[in-house]
């Protein structure tokens, strides 16, 4: 470590990319192996941890196993109606399934922009960036072969469905984590639930939504039943 210089960064100010710049390619692998592996260490403890069980889950298991749900296990007709809306007329299911309630894919679902920032089109300007990447799973510090890397390997890379296509984040605790949309375009659950009734056309490529044309009492329900997903 005492020949490794105390500030040298290939991102950070003009003189520590001169400094970096100057290191032997060795010495950069060498720093560069050390961040991979601090991110592999936090990845493999972020992958260890379990979301808390919900509401929904009590009323799950129960229904799963024959006994009759109680207590906080119970919905009520709202809770009820909300949820045969999330699998039904809304057909949030489509994209909010399974344990964690996301297909892990990425859609154009007709996000507005956000005023003051700079416009950014989703997966179809990260694909590069991904691919760019020295630290992703085809680089030289990954751990294993090519063919632990299929994301990669089978990404979509063009295309109009990736134009403005945002990751679907999981649905679990969901109420207690605004702002929602991938840069807080909306402030509350019940904002949410709106834009998708109306489904707005997205501002740049094909929003995969259709308005859902949903009822006061459709909506209130929904976000009812969203909130069972938070402990």
């Amino acid at each position: 470590l005492s020949t490794v210089p105390a500030n040298a960064s290939p991102l950070g100010s003009d003189a520590e990319k001169v400094v970096w710049n100057a290191m032997p390619a060795s010495q950069q692998d060498d720093v560069n192996r050390v961040y991979a592996n601090i991110g592999k260490a936090i990845a493999a403890f972020e992958r260890s941890i379990e979301p808390e069980q919900t509401r929904f889950d009590r009323f799950a298991i129960d229904l799963a196993t024959g006994a009759k749900p109680e207590g906080d296990a119970a919905f009520s007709p709202e809770e009820i109606l909300g949820l045969k809306l999330f699998i039904g007329k809304a057909n949030c299911v489509t994209c909010h399934n399974g344990p964690r309630f996301t297909d892990n894919a990425f859609h154009n679902t007709g996000v507005p922009l956000v005023e003051g920032l700079q416009p950014d089109r989703g997966r179809v300007d990260a694909v590069a960036q991904v691919e760019a990447d020295p630290f992703n799973c085809l680089g030289k510090f990954r751990d294993g072969d090519e063919s632990a890397c299929r994301e990669l390997r089978f990404m979509l890379k063009d295309g109009p469905q990736i134009m403005r296509a945002y990751k679907t984040p999981s649905l679990r605790g969901a109420a207690d984590r605004p702002p929602y949309m991938h840069a807080g375009q909306f402030a509350t659950l019940d904002e949410v639930v709106a834009h998708y009734s109306k489904a707005q056309p997205s501002v740049e490529g094909v929003s995969e939504v259709h308005p859902l044309d949903l009822s006061d009492r459709e909506r209130s329900a929904l976000v009812a039943f969203l909130k069972t997903l938070s402990d």
